[in-house]
């Protein structure tokens, strides 16, 4: 997807006054490049973000000159107005690793879910190192054969090639949490209470 851009002015005012005329302001940063202060339309950035997919790769032509292969690395958002403020893009080089997270996504419905449990999910993404071709736009965990009790960690992850997890600690992601014990733990204490009485 291409996204066209112009080069902009510094400056919170010059910044209000491009979100004033429908445009959006934005920096093009990298390991080897200085930061590009660039605009956008508005309309025509939404557009290309909601036709893509976390992680997915723009190319941002620069008054139709420089052209950049980039990633999306942060979104500020109006908290109210849930408009687009600013956007970042980290320039991507051939042959050179970018650190970014991915989601972690589940798929199927677990044995125990179906038994009464509860699938529960600490971590919704999470931190990995790749080459600019090999960067995943989510990982995916199949919790079908998850029964009440089984916890599946970072590590039991079916990391794709050339991805690293970033992470030095094998942190849950996903488990499925059972409720006898909070009902016998219940029961418990309601026989203690009658017997207090």
């Amino acid at each position: 997807m291409i996204i066209t851009a112009k080069e902009r002015e510094l400056g919170t005012k010059a910044a209000r006054k491009l979100r004033r005329e429908g445009k959006v302001p934005g920096v093009i940063y990298g390991i080897d490049t200085d930061n590009q202060h660039i605009e956008m339309d508005k309309s025509d950035l939404l557009a290309a973000l909601r036709k893509s997919r976390r992680n997915d790769k723009f190319e941002v032509e620069v008054e139709g000159k420089n052209k950049y292969q980039v990633i999306v690395k942060e979104i500020q958002w109006h908290p109210v107005t849930e408009d687009i403020r600013h956007i970042d893009f980290y320039k991507l080089t051939e042959g050179k690793t970018v650190t970014l997270f991915v989601p972690v996504v589940v798929k199927g419905e677990s044995k125990g879910v179906k038994l009464g449990g509860d699938l529960y999910q600490p971590r919704k993404k999470i931190m990995v190192e790749a080459l600019p071709e090999a960067i995943p736009n989510e990982i995916v965990v199949d919790v079908t054969e998850l029964n009440i009790g089984d916890v599946v960690h970072v590590f039991d992850l079916d990391i794709p090639e050339g991805v690293k997890v970033k992470s030095t600690k094998n942190f849950t992601v996903v488990a499925v949490l059972g409720r006898v014990k909070e009902e016998e733990e219940t029961a418990e204490e309601e026989e203690e209470e009658m017997e207090v009485e």
